[in-house]
């Protein structure tokens, strides 16, 4: 049974298009009111759109702003105020590709700020408020690539690892408090991620074949209310999530390796 985590708000950055698109319909089909939290206020408005076809009594809210910048999670802090938040989905993140003496640094800096700064302060908002209702629910979107290194995706691999290691702790730490954590590990999927590479990967083997995006956030949502830490969506991605935690730390470098580097390089 599908739980709506006390009637509060669900929160979801990186709402704009993708998984983020996806868990808003989801949520709102669970009859919860919606913050959507994104870059682009036209592409947020159509979301909002969308989930109003299929659910016309949601309250959906938007904060645009950028969780690249200290700016923008502040003003979503702030937005958030002292609203009770039922459920954050820690979606917002993007990728690099290529070696990292080739990729640029100010968007591998940008990067971390998305994808693990912006994640563990939005965290800091909502998880005491959580705890003391005793319920309460924090989806972190990590990726099958936190597994094992990622030889051409260092950073994007390295930020999603640390996503995975964040939230286990979190469960580990939450888990008797009836606050549930839960990182979700989609392999490749089509969500636009790919495009926003800004980078040629129609050679790369792990890009060749994009999953549908719907089992994804049906799986994240079905661990969550279940109280799981890990979920890995996709028999094919939990291979090759084993693939890393079951073999020595090189082997698993070089087999990344050979799934990541493009044939052209």
């Amino acid at each position: 049974m599908s739980e709506n985590y006390g009637g509060g708000w669900a929160v979801i950055t990186g709402a704009s298009s993708g998984l983020g698109a996806l868990f808003a319909e989801q949520l709102a089909a669970r009859d919860m009111p919606l913050l959507l939290a994104g870059r682009d206020e036209v592409r947020l408005q159509h979301v909002r759109q969308r989930v109003l076809a299929q659910s016309p009594d949601t309250a959906v809210e938007l904060a645009v702003g950028d969780l690249g910048t200290d700016a923008g999670i502040e003003n979503l802090i702030t937005v958030l105020g002292g609203r009770e938040v039922g459920v954050l989905v820690n979606n917002a993140g993007f990728g690099t590709y290529g070696p990292v003496a080739e990729v640029d640094a100010g968007r591998e800096h940008e990067l971390v700020a998305v994808n693990v700064d912006a994640l563990v302060r939005l965290t800091h908002a909502v998880l005491p408020g959580m705890l003391d209702r005793g319920r309460g629910g924090i989806l972190n979107v990590a990726s099958t690539i936190a597994f094992q290194p990622a030889p051409f995706q260092a950073t994007y691999g390295a930020s999603k690892a640390f996503v995975l290691s964040f939230s286990e702790a979190l469960w580990a730490e939450t888990k008797e408090t009836g606050v549930k954590v839960t990182a979700l590990c989609p392999g490749p999927t089509r969500t636009g991620f790919v495009d926003a590479l800004a980078a040629d990967v129609t050679d790369v083997a792990i890009y060749k074949n994009l999953g549908s995006p719907e089992p994804v956030v049906e799986a994240g949502l079905r661990a969550l209310d279940r109280g799981r830490p890990v979920v890995v969506p996709g028999l094919r991605n939990r291979l090759l999530a084993n693939v890393g935690g079951m073999t020595p730390g090189w082997l698993a470098t070089f087999f990344s390796a050979r799934m990541l580097r493009s044939v052209s390089a």
